[in-house]
């Protein structure tokens, strides 16, 4: 969705303050141009983002800009908190708490009543009904063995029961119809 990647690339360029239209490109998964339409479209909402040419130049956010509490609007505020929500009836970690946290310090006190009900009118549970409680531990071990580069090893039963022990590098850890695969 368009204002996903606006609002991604905006905070891309907070956290990392120059990248080139390329190297977002490819982070988004789109064309170069599609960057530079979104650069413009950015900049038209009032994010002054500036270009530098030459040798390590690309875009950046001009330094003495700070987010204004109004450039996401309550729509966007909760929709941004229902899908983080979400995710935390799955994942727990600092990262999401961390990241609820800071969309939430983005709420200004008069929308914080409204956001908060719009927000908790729609609740995407992504867990299953039945399943295995006990899967967090297990993500927890797939993320640092991500976050680290390291091998795990594990024993696998196929479906004829054949049991064999496994060694994978994990590149992705992917939810999918309540299903966790890496």
């Amino acid at each position: 969705m368009k204002v996903d990647r606006l609002v991604s690339i905006i905070m891309t360029l907070l956290d990392k303050k120059r990248m080139g239209a390329q190297e977002l490109a490819d982070m988004f998964e789109v064309s170069p141009r599609t960057i530079y339409r979104d650069i413009d479209a950015i900049n038209l909402a009032g994010v002054p983002i500036r270009s530098v040419s030459g040798v390590g130049g690309g875009f950046e956010i001009m330094p003495e800009y700070k987010i204004d509490k109004k450039v996401f609007s309550t729509a966007d505020l909760s929709a941004i908190l229902m899908g983080l929500s979400s995710l935390s009836n799955m994942v727990r970690g600092d990262e999401l708490v961390n990241a609820l946290a800071k969309v939430k310090s983005f709420i200004p006190a008069e929308k914080a009543k409204d956001i908060e009900i719009k927000t908790n009118q729609i609740c995407i549970d992504l867990s299953p009904w039945i399943g295995n409680q006990n899967i967090q531990p297990y993500l927890e071990t797939i993320k640092a063995a991500l976050e680290n580069c390291r091998l795990l090893s594990f024993e696998y039963i196929a479906h004829h029961g054949n049991k064999t022990v496994r060694t994978v590098e994990p590149y992705q850890l992917i939810l999918k119809s309540s299903h966790w695969y890496f």
